[in-house]
């Protein structure tokens, strides 16, 4: 009797699945959950029961029917779930199964969870403190706070790439990382690569919105994170320690691709732009601090992020963070619709910074593509 090549395979297939499953256990999307809930609110199918689902009440953590009690500043409320949508797809992730991640702050030895004003509320389990004290141990520095990191992809119908940025988010080393996904409806295999890592994604949905900022937005609204970034489909982190030396806010070095007629060119920044004309580097090499409560301006389409950036207060000087790479994708919408990007730049330019400074960045922008255009007929 000849070999069954479809079982082979299939065992192959399963044997690597296991083994990438095994290999992202020691890394932060399982190592410092904190189960906020107990089993007597979960269903048959292991997720919170509906009923309970948005009127879960937790004083020590200031939660309130599901919501974080706000400050009289901020600008929404953070919330556990993002509210019920009769367009939803789908929603899971270790969030919806009662797991939580939080800061945690060194205090007298002892590790203590924190709320989202990086307050010590309680001490971790010992089995979280173990955890804890064992990466710090593998450091050089002397660590007494570890933010929590939260990762944000938005995504539709991302089939080809998204599978890529998430093993590039849930092998990093940096235990203390909260990772999002935000997926605007899709049509192609995107939700079975999603479900495919159910048990790495702290939140995800599927369901529709009104563009990639409106997208963003739900994901900032359920952030536990002190920090966040936004890593689209497409864009991944190239190192496992892109988190170890954190800074909030701060920057990644980043890396990306031009294209110039046939050519392709990579480039990496190491050297922020002038922020006053442009943003200094892409969004996805940006750690936000979201404890500033900041959502996008969806009314700009394609430069909400430049604008998100500067009402955060932040400018060129932020520190970049060491062992840090990012890989972001250049071929995104902003770069076939650069007209209207540029025009909407030059809009945030005037009112941040004057007409002077609008005046500089239009002559920059028709320099810029005026030598595109040469270089791209030249190297057709």
């Amino acid at each position: 009797m000849g070999k069954d090549f479809r079982g082979s395979a299939l065992m192959d297939l399963m044997e690597k699945s296991n083994n990438l499953m095994e290999s992202f256990d020691k890394f932060s999307t399982t190592r410092l959950l904190y189960k906020l809930l107990d089993n007597t609110c979960l269903g048959e199918t292991g997720k919170i029961k509906e009923e309970i689902k948005y009127h879960i009440n937790i004083p020590a953590f200031k939660i309130q029917n599901s919501k974080f009690i706000p400050k009289p500043e901020d600008k929404f409320e953070t919330m556990i779930f993002l509210p019920p949508n009769p367009q939803r797809k789908a929603e899971g992730g270790l969030r919806t199964k009662g797991f939580f991640k939080f800061s945690y702050k060194l205090v007298e030895d002892v590790w203590y969870i924190c709320d989202l004003d990086g307050n010590p509320v309680i001490s971790a389990p010992e089995d979280l403190q173990n955890k804890i004290r064992l990466y710090v141990s593998d450091q050089n520095n002397q660590i007494t706070y570890l933010p929590l990191i939260t990762v944000i992809t938005v995504v539709l119908n991302g089939e080809k790439t998204l599978e890529e940025t998430i093993k590039s988010v849930i092998s990093q080393t940096y235990p203390n990382v909260e990772y999002i996904i935000i997926d605007g409806g899709s049509k192609d295999r995107t939700l079975d690569i999603i479900k495919k890592y159910e048990d790495y994604i702290d939140y995800w949905v599927s369901e529709p919105d009104e563009g990639i900022y409106d997208a963003m937005n739900k994901g900032i609204k359920v952030a536990l994170g002190h920090g966040i970034l936004f890593l689209n489909s497409g864009d991944k982190l190239l190192t496992n320690r892109c988190f170890n030396n954190i800074k909030i806010p701060g920057f990644l070095y980043c890396k990306y691709e031009i294209k110039l007629g046939k050519v392709r060119i990579n480039r990496t920044i190491n050297k922020p732009k002038f922020y006053k004309i442009s943003l200094p580097v892409p969004h996805q090499a940006i750690i936000f601090d979201a404890r500033k409560k900041l959502l996008y301006d969806t009314s700009y389409k394609l430069a909400a992020d430049y604008d998100y950036f500067l009402r955060h207060g932040y400018n060129d000087k932020l520190p970049f963070m060491e062992n840090s790479l990012v890989y972001f994708d250049n071929s995104g919408i902003s770069k076939k619709m650069s007209n209207l990007r540029d025009r909407e730049i030059l809009e945030i330019i005037s009112k941040n910074f004057g007409r002077k400074y609008r005046i500089f960045a239009s002559s920059f922008f028709l320099f810029k593509n005026f030598i595109n255009i040469i270089v791209n007929t030249i190297l057709k």
